[in-house]
């Protein structure tokens, strides 16, 4: 009896030493113990996938000496990426994201993905404002000259848009919530898009700063206004659509996005994420990749994500009401 005895203490130190070394859930002093992986719900090479990786390329060996591998699983505005990240284990070794578009899906019922229940934001990688751009062959060269014509003359301009499930798409909502009315037309990607502004076929478009930067300084587009609250460090030149008209006071639609734990993960893995994150997000390096994309600096602290997530989502919910 006794030696079956020590043989069981034998095993079950065994068993809990080798769970330590595989990180398991509940043991997190080695963390990370093994390599990990990070779900992109968007292709590869696109924006979201390169911002992330160039956060990730940022944290130093010295903090994070194991490898990460970049899953990116594409299709339905980004939900089958995040339902893929989200059916592994809260063990910390699979990150993923969350945005502004998840957030938009779950407020308009596209999906039952509640990202402030289902996740844990760790860093926030972008925050941007959106563009609304017209041709330099325009009737019009300001914002306000075009909310004049889209009053007299109703419903026959038209604003390009992308997809149903992004939030550039409630670009619309706001214009019609203000009484412009318009026609809103949606695109598959703000390049498309910009293309339907360039080739005359919409009158003004919303996009990013990337997609349109070379349109931009050719003179071919014209920035008209921004939809954040704040003027665009990236183009402070440009109004913002608050300063243009009061019927846009609300108006502060933005583009971010959020690397994330599963909700459950062990708090002592999320703080260690939070913070070696906050610092690559933070350093020179990843700075040169923010600016290649003319991205603004980043300003949501650690502290503030989950709060703006509820904030958006209530944002949300007054545009598609």
């Amino acid at each position: 009896m006794k030696m079956k005895k020590v043989l069981a203490l034998v095993l079950a130190a065994a068993a809990a030493l080798s769970l330590a070394a595989c990180g398991g859930k509940g043991n997190t002093k080695n963390y990370p113990a093994k390599d990990l992986e990070i779900v992109i719900p968007y292709k590869v090479g696109g924006t979201t996938d390169l911002a992330v990786r160039g956060v990730l390329d940022a944290i130093p060996s010295s903090v994070l000496d194991k490898n990460i591998t970049v899953t990116n699983t594409v299709g339905g505005s980004g939900l089958i990426g995040t339902e893929e990240f989200l059916s592994h284990d809260a063990d910390g070794y699979t990150l993923g994201l969350l945005n502004c578009d998840l957030v938009l899906n779950y407020v308009s019922g596209a999906t039952d993905i509640n990202p402030t229940e289902r996740m844990i934001p760790l860093a926030a990688v972008e925050q941007d404002p959106y563009l609304l751009l017209g041709s330099k062959n325009a009737s019009f060269s300001t914002f306000a000259q075009f909310l004049e014509q889209a009053n007299a003359n109703p419903d026959t301009l038209v604003v390009g848009v992308t997809g149903v499930g992004t939030v550039p798409n409630l670009l619309g909502a706001i214009l019609l919530n203000a009484g412009v009315a318009v026609k809103g037309v949606p695109y598959d990607s703000a390049p498309d898009a910009i293309a339907a502004v360039l080739a005359n076929e919409a009158d003004i478009c919303i996009s990013a700063m990337a997609p349109a930067i070379g349109q931009i300084d050719s003179g071919d587009l014209v920035p008209l206004a921004v939809t954040s609250a704040d003027r665009s460090q990236a183009s402070p030149d440009v109004p913002t659509m608050a300063e243009v008209s009061d019927l846009f006071k609300d108006v502060n639609l933005l583009s971010w996005i959020m690397i994330a734990l599963p909700a459950g993960v062990d708090d002592s893995i999320v703080t260690y994420w939070k913070n070696a994150l906050a610092d690559a997000v933070a350093s020179d390096t990843y700075a040169a990749t923010r600016e290649s994309f003319y991205f603004e600096p980043i300003t949501i602290t650690t502290d503030q994500l989950s709060d703006f997530v509820a904030e958006q989502s209530e944002y949300y919910k007054t545009l598609i009401a």
